[in-house]
């Protein structure tokens, strides 16, 4: 059932980005833009399985330029996955570059690389905190001049055998 959502939700931010593209790309002058992504991530502890809590992500950004961008971001987990046996939460905070490039005047690839400070806990193990190596690849697509959309793929933590990592689908707003 929640890859169904998943689907729908990509299906879904993919036909609204087509009528995205006739539109031309204007970023404000500021250059500053924020997102929130609805981003299942899984959690595997390296002994029990996999865990998929439902989190939200939020981020904050500047770019320096056309191509080069800088962000924050905070991730926390809205829901548990309650499985038997094994279940986990996540909190994490990081600071990453993104660089970028446009594909068409409206729809860019771009990369994140940076590091995340990550509290994870399992029901298995206890909590796992740390700081890693967080990186990640996406899309994005104008919706209008100042709204976009975002799908991602994120690997925020992976150490001491235990690993988080993701897909998001953000919306993003430019001030």
């Amino acid at each position: 059932m929640k890859t169904t959502y998943f689907v729908a939700l990509t299906l879904l931010a993919t036909l609204m980005g087509t009528g995205a593209q006739a539109q031309s790309r204007v970023m404000s002058d500021a250059g500053y833009y924020g997102e929130i992504a609805y981003t299942p991530i899984d959690v595997n502890d390296g002994l029990a399985g996999t865990s998929t809590p439902q989190a939200a992500r939020f981020i904050v950004g500047k770019d320096l330029d056309a191509n080069w961008a800088v962000e924050g971001m905070y991730t926390t987990t809205a829901s548990k996955d309650h499985r038997d046996g094994f279940n986990a939460s996540i909190n994490n905070y990081g600071i990453h570059i993104k660089p970028k490039v446009a594909l068409t005047p409206d729809t860019l690839v771009f990369a994140r690389v940076g590091v995340t400070r990550s509290d994870i806990t399992a029901s298995t193990g206890g909590a796992r905190t740390g700081t890693d190596l967080s990186y990640g690849i996406g899309l994005q697509t104008n919706f209008t001049k100042s709204v976009y959309g975002q799908l991602d793929y994120m690997t925020y933590f992976d150490k001491d055998n235990t690993t988080a990592k993701g897909f998001a689908l953000s919306v993003g707003t430019r001030f």
